[in-house]
């Protein structure tokens, strides 16, 4: 009796092995897919980052390129500005002559790059305003002996000094333009006085 009840017991205990066996692998299968699709993912993942990080790498070495390419911008300008410091201070130092008048040449580069505008600006750093309001290019029998003539030999320098500079306009253009400023002061005065 007690061998019966004994190998009923062993019956019970194999089949609730193999039951257990069974379930075990059955979730190993389980388990085996659920990792393979785990491991596909993290391939996927893994991709993604080298492709982000090659970004990152290209992102970088570009950045490098466009700082190198800055400093030598700031290098060349910093050399720039101390070669027109040079240039300025030379500058300064220089006189430049128009017949009987002298005037330094860092006023005369300050003169516009308009070739009227140069003559306009050229002829105040000469005679100044005051005088070319009161001046006339040539004398003429119509003027009053109150009306100054402006001295030949500067205009002749002036209009010599303006058409080597803006080459090729003509003497009539220069003198058209010294007389448009003269006008100008002309006007200018009787405003003012006005």
């Amino acid at each position: 009796q007690h061998h019966k009840v004994s190998l009923k017991r062993k019956h019970e205990q194999s089949d609730f092995f193999k039951a257990i066996r069974k379930t075990r692998n059955k979730g190993s299968d389980n388990d085996c897919t659920s990792c393979e699709s785990l491991n596909e993912k993290l391939k996927q993942k893994n991709v993604e980052i080298e492709i982000l990080q090659n970004d990152l790498a290209k992102i970088e070495s570009s950045l490098q390129e466009t700082k190198r390419k800055y400093k030598e911008m700031k290098l060349k300008y910093k050399e720039k500005k101390r070669q027109m410091k040079e240039e300025n201070k030379e500058v300064q130092g220089e006189m430049v002559k128009f017949f009987l008048k002298t005037i330094p040449a860092a006023k005369l580069a300050l003169c516009r790059t308009d070739y009227s505008k140069y003559v306009g600006d050229l002829l105040d750093l000469c005679f100044g305003r005051e005088t070319l309001s009161e001046s006339v290019l040539k004398c003429s029998k119509s003027r009053t002996s109150k009306t100054n003539v402006l001295d030949e030999g500067t205009i002749n320098d002036i209009m010599a000094h303006v058409m080597e500079k803006f080459q090729p306009i003509s003497i009539g253009m220069v003198r058209a333009a010294i007389r448009q400023k003269l006008n100008t002061c002309h006007k200018s005065k009787q405003r003012n006085g006005m």
